[in-house]
């Protein structure tokens, strides 16, 4: 089973090539050491910045306003974030699997100075054992955010429920929030095919976890799923709320107001207990 999960790790890749058209610190030494030193052969595709700079922005504005300094990132893939908020001190843990986890150790060990704030855990966010070996590196006393982009998207809805259980455990324990870019909704999939029309079946490719009907039908159906779990306050965020911030489109030269309705369309949650 877990070398089905590791079949998405090749996506990790995928969104790291983007962000070197952006001005997120740190992406671009990030995507030469992987160009060096990693082989998985995926379709690269520059044109997916605007939505993945979105994305990473959209959530790093939604975790400053929630006054939490530490952070659990599932499926934290090469993303920078960790990098960038334990240097301002929170206490920030990612966790991703093996493959994934062995190259961020290397790439944080030989590329930027040491960080005691920052931990690279490997682990699976279906595995409850493996959040509670995270526990170590936090205050008990302390809220909790959970975060995560590009992690159930890939899942079925009995392992997006899964995934929801053990986080509504670790808040439940630790108080905090869970902020999530995966409550992908079939429009913004229809959207993305629209806009790059190779990009999902490249995906498909790669891993057999990108199908259509794991997706929420819309935002009544994320509301819906999660409440079910346990989740009582649910604020639903768009894309399209922080396209004034994005530089990929003047770095690519892309039109300003040529992804409107595909930003417009993507969703991030917010979800408290």
């Amino acid at each position: 089973m877990l070398e089905s999960y590791e079949s998405v790790s090749p996506t990790a890749i995928l969104t790291s090539y983007p962000r070197i058209f952006t001005d997120i610190p740190y992406e671009k030494e990030i995507y030469e050491w992987l160009s060096k030193n990693c082989s998985e052969e995926v379709q690269l595709n520059k044109l997916l910045a605007p939505e993945i700079e979105a994305r990473y922005k959209l959530a790093n504005t939604l975790l400053d306003k929630q006054n939490v300094a530490q952070v659990l990132e599932l499926a934290a893939g090469y993303s920078s974030r960790g990098l960038i908020y334990s240097q301002k001190g929170y206490k920030y843990v990612e966790m991703d699997l093996e493959g994934v986890s062995n190259n961020k150790k290397r790439i944080i060990n030989e590329l930027f100075e040491k960080n005691n704030n920052l931990h690279i855990l490997s682990g699976n966010a279906l595995n409850m054992d493996d959040y509670i070996k995270c526990e170590e590196y936090y205050d008990s006393s302390k809220e909790l955010a959970i975060i995560n982009e590009g992690l159930l998207r890939y899942l079925t809805f009995d392992e997006k429920r899964t995934v929801g259980q053990n986080i509504y455990n670790m808040l439940k324990k630790h108080g905090g929030v869970w902020i999530t870019c995966d409550v992908t909704p079939k429009k913004f999939i229809k959207k993305q095919d629209e806009q790059n029309p190779t990009l999902n079946n490249s995906l498909n490719t790669v891993t057999s976890r990108n199908n259509l009907n794991d997706r929420f039908e819309d935002e009544n159906h994320i509301r819906e799923f999660f409440g079910e779990i346990g989740f009582k306050n649910i604020e639903i965020h768009k894309f399209i709320e922080v396209k004034d911030e994005l530089k990929s489109f003047n770095i690519l030269g892309i039109d300003r107001n040529s992804c409107d309705e595909l930003l417009e369309s993507a969703l991030v949650a917010i979800l408290k207990i």
